[in-house]
């Protein structure tokens, strides 16, 4: 049977990190085999594709080279991580997919979003999440203490504005998609979320099983 394709989306300080290592821990005491992986990452060219992006002083980029590099890596991952997994029946974590492209570089970025999407598809060879959480952080002052402790990367460091693009593209997909996409109030508690996140992860399972 094909494994499960799970993706967390959203703005940075959101607790995307935070939430996959719970949900993954809590598969893994059921006995279910969980992979996580990360987006831009998660192989070798990945994670080199990464340095180059989020490096806070590297090279400024136009938006559609930065588009075309994160579906550069989103290709290897998908051929050599993702897809293989898939196959053999494992629940695929990953932080952050296609989604993000869209409106990182799309909603906020000003890329034209159909091209995007049409680069999505190639890049993925058509494979789309099962399903998606967006945890939304609409509190410009929460974002800002949030991310206060570490140092801000390339993507990080823009403008309030862009954030807020950011913010409103995932919420325009989550109404595009609203079987895939489920959008959380990341304002609530750590453990207010997971129980969120949970609840629908458990019941789209039970759903699969009755199939």
């Amino acid at each position: 049977m094909r494994g499960v394709f799970i993706t967390f989306e959203g703005c940075d300080g959101s607790g995307k990190s935070t939430q996959i290592k719970r949900v993954s821990g809590a598969l893994r005491d059921r006995g279910i085999d969980v992979l996580v992986t990360r987006e831009p990452g998660g192989t070798p060219f990945g994670e080199i594709v990464r340095s180059v992006l989020l490096d806070p002083n590297g090279p400024e980029r136009t938006g559609l080279a930065e588009m075309l590099m994160y579906s550069a890596a989103r290709a290897e991952i998908v051929s050599q991580v993702i897809r293989p997994a898939l196959i053999q029946g494992r629940v695929v974590l990953s932080e952050r997919f296609y989604d993000s492209t869209t409106v990182y570089q799309g909603y906020a970025g000003g890329i034209h979003i159909p091209d995007i999407e049409a680069i999505n598809r190639i890049s993925t060879g058509d494979l789309a999440p099962d399903l998606t959480f967006v945890l939304d952080l609409n509190d410009p002052q929460v974002f800002h203490a949030r991310m206060r402790p570490k140092k801000k990367d390339k993507i990080e460091s823009r403008s309030d504005e862009y954030h807020e693009r950011v913010r409103q593209g995932y919420r325009d997909l989550a109404l595009r998609y609203p079987e895939r996409i489920h959008v959380i109030d990341a304002s609530l508690t750590e453990d207010e979320v997971f129980q969120a996140v949970m609840s629908v992860i458990s019941g789209f399972m039970d759903k699969a099983r009755e199939r």
